[in-house]
């Protein structure tokens, strides 16, 4: 039986990796089931959604999780940890100092009953370029290639199942989200280390929305180079930041650009 006729909403992708998006925020989890254990990838929005994660989980394998991997600082990715104890809470070291203000923004910007109540807990686990996990017959590595949606962007691969589990460096379900800690100059850089690491066969797992491919990352990455070099020659040509968005001609709707445009352009003068 598959995963979608015991879980709405769950696909199995690859061999024993499956694939839940879920509502509010229409965000992605993964389940990464080896032979001893399993890895989870973004435990949602608030301790609630985490909860109904969990109970997801084990009804996806009766194997205990070994392991919860947080793609970045975004609340809607890991405001769930709480419903794991005591298993190892793994994102990149920036997370430590980013984490704070990211739930406070959070709670501010979606004050829903069980975002705001939710006491989130932080990542115990960090790493600086790369993490390593056995689950029995399955190697899954963690994997930091640089800055883009936020400092501490993490990839989780699968080498045996050829699945790359993306964050936001990329989204399916709309345009790439700039927020106010995004690095929209360094992001296509990241993005053509993301694509070195992927074939043509490689299912690719977004933040948000259905999977895609190899040819879909390359076409993202190219629209984000190309607002990192229109912010470039905004400000080499000395157009005030103020006008900016309204001088570019964005490959994205501007209305989602003010921060990226703001962050390009104190980036640009450090």
């Amino acid at each position: 039986m598959a995963p979608s006729d015991i879980l709405p909403g769950w696909i199995e992708v690859a061999d024993r990796c499956f694939i839940g998006r879920h509502q509010p925020y229409d965000v992605n989890s993964a389940v990464i089931v080896g032979g001893e254990g399993v890895l989870v990838v973004d435990t949602r929005a608030s301790l609630t959604q985490g909860r109904e994660l969990a109970e997801q989980v084990r009804r996806l394998s009766s194997l205990p999780v070994s392991v919860v991997v947080n793609t970045h600082s975004h609340f809607d990715h890991w405001f769930g940890n709480g419903a794991f104890p005591d298993v190892p809470l793994v994102g990149h070291e920036s997370l430590l100092t980013d984490l704070a203000a990211a739930t406070e923004r959070g709670k501010r910007e979606y004050p829903a009953d069980d975002v705001a109540s939710t006491d989130p807990v932080p990542v115990d686990t960090t790493f600086s370029s790369v993490w390593a996990s056995e689950l029995g017959d399955r190697y899954v590595e963690v994997v930091h290639l640089g800055r883009g949606h936020t400092a501490g962007d993490v990839l989780v691969r699968v080498p045996d199942a050829d699945l790359v589990c993306a964050g936001d460096l990329i989204e399916s379900s709309g345009p790439p989200s700039y927020g106010v800690d995004c690095y929209p100059l360094e992001w296509g850089a990241t993005l053509q280390q993301v694509s070195s690491l992927i074939g043509t066969g490689t299912v690719v797992v977004p933040g948000h929305g259905p999977p895609v491919d190899k040819a879909f990352v390359l076409e993202q990455r190219l629209d984000i180079v190309d607002v990192g070099e229109q912010i470039r020659a905004l400000t080499h040509a000395r157009v005030p930041v103020g006008d900016a968005l309204a001088q570019g001609q964005w490959p994205f709707p501007a209305e989602g650009l003010h921060d990226a445009v703001r962050r390009g352009y104190e980036h640009t003068t450090d």
